[in-house]
């Protein structure tokens, strides 16, 4: 923008959002402590323990990566599940392209729910004014409703990839 002088140096300036800036920073922090702590882990264990049937890790996944990234932000759990998506779809003898489709969109869905559910809200939270706890009463059963089509629409396109090898 300063190239191009659409802005100066000093409306370039005023553009940050230093609130925002320092929230990513403070849930980086905080994500980074929870991963060393082994609190994804315990999560991702937790799904591995409880795998039923293929359709049942895709609902499984779906809500929980959904509702996690309803308060981590979104890129973070997509980092974290993808490693585990790969090797539990490898050991289980899944197709993973489904599960990797389901985590993309899950995690893009449950963000909408809070304020720290992904960055854009984060600015749209400082910004408005609007208390994390009105966020959420408006927005969760919007993430819900979203979470289940985004299950029920991949197990329609993927019945046939949903099955053990």
């Amino acid at each position: 923008m300063i190239i191009f002088d659409v802005l100066s140096v000093y409306e370039a300036y005023e553009a940050i959002d230093y609130k925002t800036i320092l929230i990513l920073f403070g849930m980086m922090i905080l994500i980074a402590n929870l991963r060393l702590s082994g609190f994804f882990n315990i999560i991702l264990n937790f799904l591995a323990n409880r795998i039923q049937s293929p359709i049942f890790l895709l609902y499984l996944l779906i809500f929980s990566s959904g509702i996690l990234s309803a308060f981590f932000i979104n890129d973070t759990i997509c980092l974290i599940f993808t490693p585990f998506i790969l090797d539990l779809t490898k050991r289980l003898k899944l197709k993973p392209k489904p599960y990797l489709l389901a985590l993309c969109m899950s995690a893009n869905i449950g963000s909408v729910a809070t304020i720290t559910g992904n960055p854009q809200n984060i600015i749209i939270g400082a910004a408005s004014g609007i208390p994390y706890s009105t966020f959420f009463i408006k927005l969760f059963p919007v993430a819900l409703v979203g979470l289940l089509i985004c299950a029920l629409l991949l197990q329609w396109f993927y019945k046939k990839s949903l099955q053990f090898l």
